[in-house]
């Protein structure tokens, strides 16, 4: 799974979870992002999702112009991810706003800093190894979470 919820704050165990209409290819455990098109309310996200466009992580698989229902987490604040990294994660990449990479299901880390609309992950910390892609744990940031 390239997105993993570590922690979702409090006392609370199993995640909330929407059923959402969509439409793409969405795969379980990436990222999607408010599309509004015909046949779908949410997408796949990717390189040029904003933060007020991502709206969570999928848990099914849904393909092709539909109204079939997805099941998503939606994100919030008190939320925790660990997640796949397409560089090789490191400590100066560790409060530096990242965005998703063009080939889904990892975050393209780096560690130039820059507040644009597309930085939708903050690394709060490394998990594994830091060599080859690595693992980053951090809070997706969307404008609806107030990160």
């Amino acid at each position: 799974m390239a997105f993993r919820l570590v922690s979702s704050g409090g006392n609370v165990v199993e995640p909330a979870f929407v059923n959402v209409p969509g439409s793409g290819t969405i795969t379980p455990g990436n990222p999607v992002e408010w599309t509004i098109t015909s046949g779908g309310l949410i997408g796949p996200a990717g390189l040029d999702t904003t933060t007020s466009t991502l709206f969570g992580v999928a848990l099914d698989y849904a393909q092709g112009v539909s109204d079939v229902n997805v099941r998503v987490i939606p994100f919030n604040s008190d939320q925790l991810w660990e997640v796949d990294c397409a560089n090789s994660a490191s400590t100066a990449q560790i409060g530096i706003r990242q965005y998703l990479s063009a080939s889904r299901g990892f975050i393209h880390n780096q560690t130039t800093n820059t507040n644009s609309i597309n930085r939708v992950f903050l690394p709060l910390a490394i998990t594994g190894p830091t060599t080859g892609s690595g693992k980053l744990i951090g809070r997706f940031i969307t404008s609806m979470t107030g990160i």
